[in-house]
């Protein structure tokens, strides 16, 4: 398989708004996901939504890092209406940013329960 075809599928499958870790996605499986979408990120990060401008750009605070920006400080995500025309941040919301481009959209928002955040957490946790 071409590194796009990698890239491609990676991205796809952490763009699908449900994505959940079932029994069908073994736990082998989901590590080398996670170990495979971190290496070619570049921002993944698991924050609240601080503010919202007028705009639709966010601000989001940095509660774990797993890639990029360091905890404490602020990623924006400017709206991509063009892309994803029904994404939008809300101020207070719990989400993971994970970006492969230098700046954050709305199309970078995942929920909170995506299985991404957990097992990025157990590879955070195995790396200490």
């Amino acid at each position: 398989m071409t590194r796009w075809r990698v890239v491609a599928a990676l991205q796809l499958l952490a763009a699908l708004p449900g994505a959940r870790a079932c029994d069908c996605f073994p736990p082998e499986l989901r590590i080398k996901t996670a170990q495979e979408t971190l290496l070619l990120a570049k921002i993944a990060v698991y924050g609240r939504v601080a503010e919202v401008a007028s705009s639709g750009k966010a601000k989001v605070l940095v509660l774990e890092s797993f890639k990029g920006p360091t905890v404490g400080s602020t990623v924006e995500a400017a709206p991509d209406r063009a892309q994803c025309p029904g994404a939008t941040f809300a101020a207070g919301e719990e989400v993971l940013v994970l970006s492969f481009q230098d700046a954050a959209t709305t199309c970078d928002k995942r929920p909170p329960d995506h299985y991404l955040v957990e097992t990025f957490r157990w590879i955070a946790a195995r790396a200490k």
